[in-house]
């Protein structure tokens, strides 16, 4: 469990990391790009920093305002794969419940 916890945690510092970087290329202050998220300098010090407690939403504003949302198609892809997807077309659909019974 520590060794999942220690990898999270460094993927955020190295996402963090990048958003600096991606930050500091197009020459903006970090409250600058704060105010652009809606976000106080401190809150998005800590999205820089690798903070879990960053909410996703603010991660997609950043993404989106760096043009760089596009990468989020991938993370969020179906893995489902085509065999799988024609049979789920093909079958008919069934009740959930199966059948009823009437009452008289």
């Amino acid at each position: 469990m520590t060794n999942n916890k220690n990898s999270v945690q460094s993927l955020l510092i190295e996402i963090g990391e990048r958003l600096r970087d991606a930050r500091l290329s197009r020459n903006e202050s970090q409250e600058l790009f704060a105010q652009r998220l809606g976000l106080t300098r401190q809150s998005y010090s800590k999205m820089e920093k690798g903070s879990p407690q960053t909410l996703i939403g603010n991660w997609l504003e950043a993404c989106s305002i760096l043009g760089r949302l596009d990468g989020w198609q991938e993370v969020l892809a179906s893995k489902e794969n085509l065999f799988a997807k024609f049979e789920k077309k093909s079958s008919k659909r069934q009740r959930a419940g199966g059948s009823r019974k009437r009452k008289r």
